[in-house]
């Protein structure tokens, strides 16, 4: 019955974004489930919903990811023709996402560690005056 209550959660959740979504589609044209995650998050974060309530139910879904995407990789085998009129384009598409999603990345992680490490010797200076 836990399980059932966890997958009610999660489903309820899902259901509201579609909701959402469907009330405010003139506004903005976000996904339902896209909305969904965003709330699951805000209610985790703000521990409106503790990790342990849905835990057995979202660990069974990651481990099992692979099966979601059986319908994508159909629907790519079914488009083979499309994609072999516009392999050069596809793959130039690909290799430059792949350069600016690395340098962009790398980018973020350099800010953050800057940052970070500021932040650690600002707490050493402020240790050394107060000794």
């Amino acid at each position: 019955m836990k399980i059932f209550n966890q997958l009610g959660i999660i489903l309820g959740i899902w259901a509201g974004g579609e909701i959402i979504s469907s009330l405010f589609k003139s506004i903005i044209n976000i996904p339902g489930t896209i909305i969904g995650m965003i709330i699951l998050f805000l209610f985790l974060q703000f521990k409106v919903i503790k990790e342990d309530t849905i835990k057995e139910v979202t660990d069974f879904l990651l481990n099992n990811m692979a099966i979601f995407f059986v319908p994508a990789g159909v629907s790519l085998i079914q488009s083979l023709g499309l994609i072999t009129e516009n392999i050069v384009v596809l793959i130039l598409c690909i290799t430059l996402a792949t350069i600016i999603i690395m340098f962009v990345t790398g980018k973020t992680v350099d800010f953050m560690i800057r940052k970070s490490s500021m932040k650690v010797e600002n707490n050493d200076l402020e240790n050394e005056e107060l000794a």
